[in-house]
């Protein structure tokens, strides 16, 4: 019976296997369809706005065309003439015609001829109607194709009204400008991946569904006509679906004149007002074939189970692997445990490294010695080892609070650091990036920087990390007026298109170790303390976090802090007067470098394209004004910004220093560049104190503004006691403090100190600096006895702890002992300058609440820091 049983089961876990197959494999038809649906249509969206951007490309070009012959008064040959030494591109041309005989010139000769520049349009039935020009620089005037009657070819019109001097009366006469393209041109910017739509092709229609230009594959006069002859039905649902496809983007299915099934995606263009852009390919097309792995790995993987285990085994595994979870989670909280013991004995090899290599190059006539040393070293350098890997193994954050540390730094370092830092990401996922920043005026502010950074670089790096190759991510940062006195409001916005996260999980997500439930997230590092550690870093710093998120839609983060502006701020940042050219086709690059330029007193103009420039350039030069500084993006499309420099110096003839900018790598294209002539590269994005030193390089002038240097004259004289037993941590400690003028006593221990401040007299000492492990008496004991003294200067003097004990638990301690502040060795002369300075200011009589603590960048204290008054 107990057999039956079994064989019955078996059975019907082979069918419900069988059936899950079946069942799945429909559904991933289904959505694979549905899939390749969507990509074309985005295809043709991206297309369009390919062909969107290609529109308004020429038509600027007509633009300026149109302007320089408006503002010259020119003659027709005289115009033929100037557009002619204009043309870039060799297979387009431009058209001059008057209005009255429709006849004029044109700036390339007639097919098969070289002196014929005579044209017609009287039969072409273009011109019959001209309303439709709008103003110069108004909008894009653009025919329908039409046969050029020059060579023969279809071709399209870019189209403005000029104003020409007649030869004979010398009066103004209207006349028709002409920018002439082949719709080959326009047909090469669209490139289909050939392997997913090989039989698709792209239309354009105008809103009555007559063809601007038309496919292969589309019939009739019309597009609606097509449609109604081969796809039957009402006039109700025929009109609204008109309607749909001339305003909206999606698509359809619909049949082709072989009545076969096709899909057609349309989308307006959105730089021509009444036209769409039809995308048309055969839905067999859409059908791909895939193998599909993962049911092969369910059914081989069921039946394995099926016949190979049994119930009995599958308990005993589970329980074998219960035992392995505890005996995990035991070894897990003995390293946790022991990690919290580590600091002071990882410095302890340290020191001994350093003091026995100080010793070893004293005594290199010694051979005894020298190997003595050597051999203790190598000791050392075994325990410390160790103990590092130890450390990294156990754990990878220090519990503790988090405490601030401000100092004056510089907020362009900080971005150009998040910028090099996100580089190698950004390129290996081939993902578009974008930096922009607004109205930064204040650019040194007063403020912990690392944790400014952790909390940049956290967000940032989430933003690359969670988002799929080819995706997007954008960074814009700003300057508000902040309603704190003496501070400045940064906003701080990370964008992306990612994965994003779900609404139950952003209730948690700042709360440690935690990490939303994906089996995308699950394939990605991380820690799940990312999140939680910035929010406490700006709940600290007295900010606010918020978070936009939607699931397969991407991510934004914005983070607003009021920061302190520190006293010392670059000025008289002025450029000598400059012509300056910025090439970009990011609209918002171009205005705040606009603003940050002419905020430096140079007069700007804005190129959009490669193309665009190269006329701009080549007119200024022909006019004999040339610009002082080319600025220009290095991805724009169809020109890009080192082909854009190669065509200035070969095409054009114009020796102009150029400065290349990107936010993306620069190691790939510095050959490249350099080759085609750029004299400089900086990273987006622009700050005012970057353009200023940049420009001035390139054209050779001396900055006058300066970046602020440290003065250390308030240090001069200053006497500290440092009370430290190891001669070699005295030496190097008394040896940096001289270097800024500070007078430095010695006391071997905690007794010796508490016998040379009961003899000291008021002004002896400014500040102490107290070792904690010391023989005789420690330092915890020592600041006792001196915050016990009768003599209030030295009961109240400032006390440094400068020790390698550099948890959190031991700077609890040295505070509570009635210490001032905490160094974790090996110390940072920034900190300790630092400290010094806020201990003599304190001392002053400036009264401060918070406590502080300082430690190295890479010690455990840098995690929680303290400050006490």
């Amino acid at each position: 019976m107990k057999k039956i049983a079994i064989i019955a089961a078996n059975v019907i876990i082979i069918a419900a296997i069988l059936i899950f197959v079946v069942l799945y494999s429909r559904f991933e038809s289904s959505e694979s369809y549905k899939g390749q649906v969507e990509n074309f249509e985005n295809t043709t969206v991206a297309l369009e706005q390919v062909t969107g951007n290609y529109l308004e490309g020429e038509q600027r070009i007509c633009d300026v065309w149109a302007r320089y012959i408006n503002n010259k008064s020119m003659t027709m040959e005289e115009a033929a003439d100037y557009i002619r030494a204009s043309h870039v591109l060799e297979n387009t041309s431009a058209h001059l015609i008057d209005l009255d005989t429709l006849t004029g010139l044109s700036t390339r000769p007639k097919q098969g001829t070289t002196d014929d520049y005579a044209v017609s349009y009287e039969r072409v039935g273009l011109l019959e109607d001209v309303d439709w020009i709008n103003e110069i620089g108004e909008s894009i005037n653009i025919s329908r194709a039409y046969t050029n009657p020059m060579n023969g070819e279809q071709s399209l019109a870019f189209c403005n009204k000029v104003t020409l001097k007649d030869v004979e009366s010398e009066k103004p006469k209207d006349a028709l400008l002409l920018r002439v393209i082949p719709v080959s041109e326009l047909e090469q910017k669209w490139v289909l991946p050939q392997q997913q739509f090989a039989h698709a092709e792209l239309s354009i229609i105008d809103a009555d569904g007559d063809y601007i230009l038309k496919g292969h594959s589309f019939k009739n006069s019309s597009f609606f006509e097509f449609y109604n002859s081969y796809n039957p039905s009402d006039p109700a649902s025929t009109k609204e679906l008109f309607n749909e496809v001339t305003s909206s983007t999606g698509s359809i299915s619909m049949f082709d004149s072989h009545g076969q099934e096709c899909i057609l995606a349309y989308t307006p263009v959105t730089a021509t007002a009444g036209w769409t852009m039809l995308g048309f390919v055969p839905a067999q097309d859409l059908h791909v074939g895939t193998e599909n792995w993962l049911l092969v790995g369910v059914v081989s993987a069921g039946l394995l189970i099926l016949f190979l285990c049994d119930l009995f085994f599958m308990r005993y595994l589970n329980k074998r692997l219960q035992a392995t979870a505890k005996e995990a989670e035991s070894a897990n909280k003995a390293k946790t445990d022991f990690l919290s013991t580590m600091s002071h004995d990882i410095r302890t090899p340290m020191n001994a490294i350093i003091g026995l290599t100080s010793i070893a190059e004293k005594n290199l006539g010694d051979v005894e010695s020298t190997r003595e040393s050597l051999r203790k070293i190598s000791l050392a350098n075994n325990h410390l080892l160790t103990l590092i890997n130890d450390i990294l193994d156990i754990s990878k954050v220090e519990s503790g609070k988090l405490k601030l540390s401000p100092l004056t730094f510089s907020i362009v370092e900080t971005v150009e650091n998040l910028v090099n830092i996100s580089q190698p990401m950004i390129k290996e996922k081939n993902i578009e990036f974008s930096f922009h920043i607004y109205r930064i005026e204040k650019e040194y502010l007063y403020a912990d920087q690392l944790r400014l950074n952790q909390i940049y670089i956290n967000i940032l790096s989430n933003a690359i990390k969670y988002t799929e190759p080819g995706g997007r991510v954008s960074v814009d940062m700003r300057e508000e007026e902040s309603a704190q006195p003496g501070c400045i409001k940064l906003t701080y916005v990370v964008a992306d298109t990612g994965i994003g996260m779900s609404p139950e999980y952003m209730e948690t997500m700042y709360q440690p170790f935690s990490r939303q439930i994906d089996s995308r997230v699950n394939s990605i590092q991380g820690t799940g303390l990312g999140l939680a550690i910035t929010k406490q870093m700006v709940d600290l710093m007295g900010g606010t976090i918020e978070c936009e998120s939607k699931q397969g839609e991407g991510t934004t983060f914005t983070v607003v802090l009021d920061i302190p502006v520190a006293d010392r701020q670059r000025d008289d940042m002025q450029l000598e007067p400059i012509d300056v050219l910025i090439i970009d086709d990011d609209e918002i690059m171009l205005e705040t470098a606009t603003d940050a330029l002419e905020s430096l007193g140079a007069t700007v103009e804005q190129a959009r394209s490669g193309l665009e420039a190269l006329g701009m350039i080549e007119h200024r030069h022909l006019s004999g004004k040339d610009y002082g500084v080319v600025i220009v993006d290095w991805k724009m499309p169809e020109v890009d910004g080192v082909e854009t420099i190669n065509r200035i110096h070969s095409d054009i003839g114009v020796d102009i220093p150029i400065l290349l900018i990107s936010a993306y790598d620069w190691s790939e294209i510095e050959d490249a560049a350099k080759e085609a002539g750029a004299d400089g590269f900086v990273s987006k994005p622009l700050f005012r104190s970057t353009l200023y030193d940049k420009i001035n390089e390139l054209i050779g002038k001396e900055s006058t503004s300066q970046e602020p240097e440290d003065d250390y004259a308030d240090l001069q004289g200053l006497r500290v006691l440092i009370v430290e037993d190891n001669d070699i941590n005295w030496e190097v400690v008394s040896a940096m403090l001289a270097m800024f003028g500070i007078i430095t006593d010695r006391a071997e221990n905690g007794r010796i100190c508490v016998d040379m401040m009961r003899r000291a007299e008021e002004g002896d000492y400014q500040l102490i600096f107290m070792d904690v492990q010391m023989p005789e008496m420690n330092g915890l004991d020592a600041t006792r006895a001196i915050r016990s003294m009768e003599d209030s200067w030295a009961s109240s003097i400032p006390i440094v702890a400068m020790t390698a004990d550099a948890f959190s638990e031991n700077v609890t301690e040295c505070l509570n002992a009635g210490m001032n502040g905490h160094i974790a060795k090996p110390v940072d002369m920034k900190l300790v300058i630092k400290e010094i300075r806020r201990a003599t200011e304190e001392r002053g009589g400036r009264e401060k609440d918070d406590v502080h603590t300082l430690g190295g960048a890479d010690s455990p204290v840098s995690d929680s820091m303290q400050q006490l008054d």
